[in-house]
């Protein structure tokens, strides 16, 4: 075995060069085969190519147990190597915990209360284009079936009724604002038209099948919450072949950015704290505060440094529940104008179209960028631990990874990996993770 020392790896303080080599002098033999199923004990992140992350309570197929260090092992169809020391045959999340994946206690406690209902409602681009789209499709509405997938307080219900012409809508919402909902449903003269169903919208019971389906499903970076896959399960048991889903189509994008503004409140802020040098506390802010994505930040187009470059689309009527679980893309971009780039932005838009062939009607778009009013999802912010001083004409290229949580099922973990390049300048490859938000 060679005695070449290269790399640490940050995690286990294992030489992993010299590991590379170990195992390849291993002979077969030597090495204990294994079909047997580990848990993940804890997050682990790869260090480079042959490494698999791991998520706690992650299942793993051990494949071989190469040394007491380092097993190869299968996870959810990829293989790779990880530290023997992060896996264990008991499932870390205790079971009572795992009895409740999609946390509907608390998912449900929130949209419960009027705090977030006010906040979608007050958001007059969001709530507004909804209108407007079903005002526009009338021709195709009026005289149908819809089905409002959580519905919340019935607005879009409303919407669907008094704009559109929809001849009855079931309106399923899970939360205890469906009680709400009856009531203003009632209040308004719509009962006739409008059924609200209290129920999760997977497990909802309906008498017929829908010509339309209807939901505001988007969160940060436009997957958060899934509540995407309760459209999926709604669309495939309850809507008809020929059936229109809204939105009917998602982008989601990025940019390189500035945001100095960020920074210097969370990482130049301990420079000077009164009077002292808080600096030894910088690296643990870039963790605490970095390390999942500002999620409230508002951009400005003044703060893109390329043109943005959308890294995911999805059509709502063909989308499945396992593409949910992985969304990959490659990106480059061109620096456009010089400055420090802190990180990336992120919004998203929606698309109302797919109305058939024969119905007076132009696509509408929902759009949370930077060049539209803001709304109340507004943008993205993915803060890199060291800001890049970049300039025209660089380049910022790597991949993306969002990787939805085998646990908690409403969460994601996404990692970049980039490297900057221009004349004099050339990075290695760089990464990041940041959770959202387990």
């Amino acid at each position: 075995m060679s005695e070449e020392l290269q790399t640490i790896d940050s995690d286990t303080g294992i030489v992993f060069s010299a590991f590379r080599e170990a195992i390849s002098d291993v002979p077969p033999s030597e090495a204990q085969l294994s079909l047997d199923t580990y848990y993940s004990l804890s997050d682990y992140t790869a260090s480079d190519d042959t490494q698999l992350d791991l998520q706690q309570g992650e299942k793993v197929a051990v494949l071989e147990k190469v040394n007491s260090t380092w097993w190869w092992v299968e996870v959810s169809g990829r293989t790779g190597y990880v530290p023997a020391n992060h896996l264990t045959t008991d499932n870390p999340i205790s079971a009572q915990e795992t009895d409740d994946i999609w946390q509907d206690g608390e998912y449900f406690s929130s949209y419960g209360s009027l705090k977030l209902h006010h906040e979608m409602l007050a958001d007059r681009p969001r709530t507004e284009t909804y209108r407007s789209a079903i005002q526009n499709a009338r021709a195709f509405i009026k005289g149908k079936v819809v089905l409002d997938v959580g519905s919340g307080t019935g607005v879009l219900s409303m919407f669907c009724v008094r704009l559109g012409g929809a001849k009855k809508v079931y309106s399923v919402e899970a939360s205890d604002m469906a009680d709400h909902s009856k009531a203003l449903v009632k209040h308004n003269c719509l009962s006739g038209e409008i059924e609200v169903i209290k129920a999760r919208a997977e497990g909802a019971e309906l008498p017929e099948k829908v010509d339309m389906i209807v939901s505001e499903w988007m969160g940060t970076l436009l997957m958060f919450e899934m509540m995407l896959e309760a459209v999926i399960i709604s669309r495939d048991k309850w809507l008809k072949e020929d059936g229109v889903v809204w939105p009917s189509g998602a982008r989601l994008f990025l940019v390189p950015c500035s945001a100095q503004q960020c920074y210097d409140e969370k990482i130049s802020f301990w420079d000077n704290v009164y009077g002292f040098d808080f600096s030894p506390l910088k690296h643990v802010a870039q963790s605490d505060l970095f390390g999942r994505p500002i999620h409230n930040h508002v951009m400005s187009e003044g703060d893109c440094l390329s043109k943005p470059l959308c890294i995911h689309t999805l059509d709502t009527k063909t989308v499945t529940v396992a593409n949910l679980e992985l969304i990959q893309s490659n990106f480059r971009f061109e620096v456009t104008k010089s400055g420090i780039m802190h990180g990336f932005g992120s919004w998203f838009d929606v698309t109302f179209g797919s109305i058939p062939e024969g119905y007076k009607y132009s696509p509408v778009v929902l759009s949370t960028s930077p060049r539209y009013p803001l709304t109340h999802w507004k943008q993205a912010l993915l803060m890199l631990n060291t800001p890049l001083h970049v300039t025209k004409g660089d380049h910022i290229e790597g991949d993306i990874t969002l990787t939805r949580n085998k646990v908690w099922r409403r969460h994601l973990r996404l990692r970049l990996k980039y490297k900057h390049s221009g004349v004099g300048v050339c990075s290695e490859e760089m990464s990041k993770e940041f959770l959202l938000w387990r």
